[in-house]
Formats: structure tokens, C-alpha cells, sequence
């Protein structure tokens, strides 16, 4: 007995010693009971094989065309780095009640008549998030529709880490006017020009750094500011509304454009076929232990990608009804039922190109990244996010249907720019296709945002010299009301108080 005894403690501390060397070979941290890395800012976990340092991107940088008077060895040189800030004691309060989605939902400011319209008329998915709230955060929209649905508080530090300025943007405090010599530069879209929550800085902040060294060489005395007013999830509707609402009113010189994923649902010309269930699973999923033991993890790996193949999975076939008037090299704008969801984008572009035009700015189209295209082969351990994102949220559609419709998208993007003489910075193409910079098919690991960042930057720095020199740049910031129209105090709204009033009629102009 004793000697049994004994080989057990020897087994059991020889493999503590055993986990205690990994986690330190590998970077998480030592004291913690679920492997949770040693640095705190990392978005993607140690030695995943993922892209999250300036030196994992080194050879693209070399290798990605630059603007003039731009010096690759600024990509190394932008850091932001901001002091730990504790989250407001009152939202930590509120979200500690809840878990997932729901803790993050609980300290968003909804548009009152969004959150009334989905508590009396909303489907069950849309009611979900309200369900078990007693009170939310509300404002009114200025237009009276329920776009845009929700934005973040202003000048808070959430539980999960994201930051606010005065205006609920994700950026450095700015003014309501600004200087005859300062550019301004607003970037709008959804979850991948906001950013991960808990990150340091976003794509955005980061072209602003950048700038801001190339004005210095460049335009000295000039100052640029970036507004990051992207929140995740949102459409192209309530792109608009921010940007008619709460962009506008700061007198942004560029207006940047980025996003495709929210709104694509590549369902279109299919015609009857019912599409088959979707699986529960695309693969085996990581053992539970891999959680809390970093050598039951490279063990759980090894095997998973012994049995796992990297390749697209069989998926049924679907044809496509193209339609036979509808050009797909060539789209025709006008046409009125473009799929993925086009004819509503456009439109919603078209009130963003008319609200910019007519307050003095300049909107800038991108193409948007998509990570698929066929015959796309990915680690099955290292990408399992994204196959799993790819072959289970998107499931049945195989990578060359979803490529076929993204390249429409894009093109009508590209020809939208073009006819209304838009800037378009294509950086789609530009972009690596290397899984190693993403999470999943459409967001970028740190060093993938860096990548983002400087690609968008560069495209942006020939058409501000342009502007510069034909005089149009900088401008004064006369004009721009005293007070901001879209944000008043801070109000509360009782869930159930609004569930009580659903006997009202529903305005469905709204």
C-alpha cells in the first residue's frame, strides 16, 4: 500500500511539473485552473499557431505596395498603449447577473422604438435578449425609426474591456468642432471595424497613428482623427443611421465603408429546393479537459488532427437560377432583385453618399474580406473556428457557391464607386489569404486588425493628398452645431412597463 501510495504522488506531481513546463512553453498562465494566457491583451490563445505579433507579419508588410511618403517601418512602430482602467461599478453590477450575450446586452443604449417594436411584434430570436431584462438603457433616434438598434454608452469602460469616448465611439476623445487644421476621418460598419472589446485599440486608431507619423513627414502642422463608430452585428439600416445621426453632426471629412458579412445570405436563385438540415457538428470538438490542462490539450490535438481532415466537407449539391437579365460581371444597379440582400445595401448606401456630399464629406467604398474560396484547405486543430464558421453557421452552401456570390457583392461595390466617383480601396484583393491571420472567415487575429490597418491606411493617403492639393483639405470647422443632436441624458426604460403598452398599435412606418 505504501508503495502504491507512493507511485501515485510521484505519478501525480511528475505530471503537475509536466503541465507547470508546458504552460510555460506554451505562454499561459501558471496559477490559473482554466488555461488562460499569460498576457492579458492576447486575442488569440498561446501556440495556436495564429498570427498575433508585428513579427508574424513582418514578410507581408515587405511585400504590400505603399503610398507615397509612407515608411514601412511605422508598421512597427504604432503602439497604443492605455492605462488599466476599472470597469464602471455599475455596469459590472448588471452584467454579473447575467451570462453570454445577455451581460453584454444589458449595458447597450437600444433605440426605444426598435425595443418596443421587437417586445410586441418581434419574432422569439429578436425577443430573446429582452426576456429576462427589468430595465434597459434607451434613446430616441432623431429620425424616428428603430435604426440604428443599439449603440454603446458614452464614456464607460465595460466588464469585457471596451472603452468609450464622449459620443459611444470606440476612439479618442474628440471635440465637436474641430480645427481648421485637423482632417477628420470617421470609419463605419460592424464587428470588424469596432473591433474585439477587451483589445487595446482597433483598426481604425491605428490608421489615425499612421497619419498622423505621415503628416509629420509629409504636411507638417496637420492633425488627423479617426471615429470608430462600428458596433457589432448591425446592418447596412443602421449604418445609415449612424452616420446620418451621429456622424454627420462632427463634420467627418472621409467616411470609410466596410462590411459584407451581415447581410449575406447566399440563398438567392436557388428556386424551390429546400435546403437540407444542417449537421450538429462539423468535426469532433476539443475533449473538456482541454480546458484546464495544457497537456490534455496537445494530446486532444494530435488526435484531432489524425482523424480530421482540413478540406471542405461533401455538402449536397445546389443549383443556382441565375437569372438570365441579370449580368453577373457586369451588374446592373438598378436591378430589383439582386441578391444577398444588394437592393437594401444600395439603398442605404445612397442615403450615406447624399447625407456625406451634402455635409462637405467624402465616402470611401472597400471591398470586404472574405476568407473561402474553393478547394480552400485550413489546419483543422489551428483553424477549427473557422471551419467550423465556414461548414456549420454556413451550412450547405460550398465554398465555391459562397465565393461566387461574395465576388458579386464586391463587383457591385466596385461599380457603385465607380458611378459615383467614389474612392475604392481594394482591400480584398490586397489582403493575405492566410488563415493564420483569422479567427473565422471574416475576423482577423491582432496581427490580421495590424495587417487591416495598415492596408486601409495606405489606401486612403493617395486620396488625401489629392484633396490637399487641390485646396479642398483641411477645412475649417465652422458650421457644426454647438451641442450634438443625437445624444441626451441617459434614461432607463422598464421592460415590463413596455410589454404592458404592447396594446397600442404598431406604426409600421417606422
Amino acid at each position: 500500500m505504501v508503495r502504491a501510495i507512493v507511485a501515485i504522488a510521484v505519478t501525480a506531481l511528475s505530471l503537475a511539473a509536466a503541465e507547470v513546463a508546458f504552460r510555460i512553453i506554451d505562454g499561459y498562465a501558471i496559477p490559473s485552473l482554466l488555461l488562460q494566457p499569460a498576457r492579458p491583451t492576447a486575442l488569440t490563445s498561446p501556440r495556436t499557431g495564429k498570427f498575433d505579433s508585428t513579427a508574424d507579419v513582418a514578410s507581408y508588410v515587405d511585400s504590400l505596395p505603399v503610398a507615397a511618403g509612407v515608411d514601412r517601418r511605422w508598421f512597427t512602430d504604432a503602439e497604443l498603449t492605455r492605462p488599466t482602467v476599472v470597469p464602471d461599478a455599475d455596469l459590472r453590477r448588471r452584467a454579473e447577473r447575467f451570462t453570454g450575450q445577455d451581460a453584454l446586452y444589458i449595458n447597450y443604449e437600444w433605440n426605444e422604438q426598435y425595443l418596443r417594436r421587437v417586445v410586441c411584434h418581434g419574432t422569439d430570436s429578436e425577443r430573446a435578449p429582452f426576456k429576462a431584462f427589468d430595465d434597459v438603457f434607451v434613446f430616441d433616434p432623431t429620425d424616428g425609426t428603430e435604426w440604428p438598434t443599439f449603440r454603446f454608452l458614452r464614456a464607460v469602460t465595460y466588464p469585457d474591456g471596451l472603452r468609450t469616448n464622449a459620443f459611444g465611439w470606440r476612439s479618442q476623445e474628440i471635440r465637436l468642432k474641430h480645427s481648421s487644421r485637423t482632417i477628420r476621418i470617421a470609419f463605419v460598419g460592424a464587428s470588424t471595424t469596432q473591433g474585439p472589446h477587451g483589445g487595446p485599440y482597433t483598426y481604425p486608431e491605428l490608421v489615425g497613428i499612421w497619419l498622423n507619423r505621415w503628416a509629420e513627414s509629409r504636411h507638417r502642422g496637420l492633425v488627423f482623427e479617426t471615429i470608430n463608430a462600428g458596433r457589432e452585428g448591425i446592418n447596412s439600416r443602421s449604418i445609415q443611421a449612424v452616420v446620418t445621426q451621429e456622424v454627420m453632426p462632427v463634420s467627418p471629412d472621409f467616411i470609410v465603408y466596410y462590411e459584407g458579412a451581415n447581410q449575406m445570405s447566399p440563398g438567392d436563385y436557388l428556386g424551390p429546393t429546400t435546403l437540407p438540415p444542417r449537421p450538429r457538428e462539423s468535426g469532433p470538438r476539443p475533449v473538456r479537459l482541454a480546458a484546464y490542462s495544457d497537456m490534455a490539450g496537445r494530446i486532444d490535438r494530435l488526435l484531432r488532427r489524425a482523424v480530421m481532415p482540413g478540406d471542405e466537407p461533401v455538402k449536397p449539391i445546389l443549383t443556382v437560377h441565375w437569372p438570365a437579365d441579370l449580368d453577373e460581371r457586369d451588374p446592373d444597379l438598378t436591378y430589383p432583385n439582386l441578391p444577398v440582400n444588394l437592393r437594401q445595401i444600395l439603398a442605404d448606401l445612397e442615403t450615406i453618399r447624399r447625407a456625406s456630399e451634402a455635409g462637405g464629406s467624402r465616402l470611401v467604398m472597400t471591398s470586404f474580406m472574405w476568407l473561402v474560396y474553393p478547394g480552400m484547405v485550413v489546419d483543422p486543430v489551428r483553424d477549427e473556428y473557422l471551419f467550423r464558421y465556414l461548414n456549420e453557421v454556413y451550412w450547405p452552401f460550398s465554398y465555391a457557391h459562397m465565393r461566387r456570390f461574395i465576388d458579386f457583392q464586391e463587383r457591385v461595390f466596385r461599380k457603385y464607386a465607380a458611378a459615383h466617383k467614389l474612392e475604392f480601396i481594394d482591400f480584398a484583393n490586397e489582403y493575405p489569404r492566410d488563415p493564420r491571420l483569422f479567427s473565422d472567415a471574416i475576423h482577423m487575429t491582432w496581427a490580421g486588425i495590424r495587417l487591416q490597418a495598415w492596408i486601409v491606411f495606405n489606401g486612403l493617403v493617395p486620396a488625401i493628398e489629392r484633396a490637399i492639393a487641390a485646396g479642398t483639405l483641411p477645412r475649417s470647422g465652422d458650421g457644426v452645431p454647438d451641442t450634438h443632436p443625437a445624444f441626451g441624458p441617459r434614461r432607463h426604460l422598464d421592460v415590463a412597463a413596455a410589454r404592458a403598452a404592447c396594446t397600442l398599435p404598431l406604426d409600421k412606418t417606422k
